[in-house]
């Protein structure tokens, strides 16, 4: 996936690394992408290895220690790679996964004080997100390209029906229901 973003965004045009990154953030993309720094400058170490991309402009920098910083630009072996990436992309299926999924069964056991409060912590973290996404969409939808549309308006249903689910979960935990432990066979 990660590589899938490095060349979309450069078919768009030439950028550093941190410009990549910094574009991903100023889009919003980093709350649906999880994308970490050094996933990104591997990323964008195998794509140039393997052709995908190459070296656009160097930018010297004088009379300091930090080094030179490369634009990259996508060749067109790399257009290639990213049709065939985005083809994959699309052809995936998925499960929603979400974090608190994996401690679900096991809550009977833990403190209950101390999952109610990380119950709200997810909420207000959803309800933050939703309130951002809104605000995106408002503000950029009718500038945006299709598919950017899209993206938004999928995560905003998607913490929606987060925001419902984190709801009866709180109530469950409210009413000690979601600490019954049911006798395993």
């Amino acid at each position: 996936m990660v590589k899938l973003l490095v060349l979309g965004l450069l078919m768009e045009k030439d950028r550093h690394p941190y410009d990549i990154r910094q574009t991903i953030i100023g889009r919003n993309w980093h709350l649906t992408f999880k994308v970490q720094d050094g996933s990104l400058y591997y990323a964008v170490d195998q794509l140039r290895e393997r052709g995908f991309i190459e070296a656009a402009e160097i930018i010297r920098n004088s009379g300091d220690s930090r080094p030179d910083k490369t634009v990259y630009r996508i060749t067109e072996e790399g257009r290639a790679a990213f049709l065939e990436l985005l083809d994959k992309q699309m052809s995936q299926t998925a499960f929603p996964q979400h974090p608190i999924f994996a401690a679900l069964p096991f809550l009977a056991r833990g403190d209950r004080d101390q999952t109610r409060i990380h119950l709200k912590k997810q909420y207000e973290a959803c309800v933050a997100r939703l309130e951002m996404l809104k605000g995106v969409s408002a503000k950029k939808e009718g500038a945006l390209p299709g598919g950017a549309v899209q993206l938004i308006r999928g995560m905003l249903k998607f913490s929606l029906a987060e925001k419902e689910w984190l709801e009866e979960v709180m109530h469950n935990a409210e009413s000690g229901q979601l600490f019954d432990p049911k006798p395993s066979g």
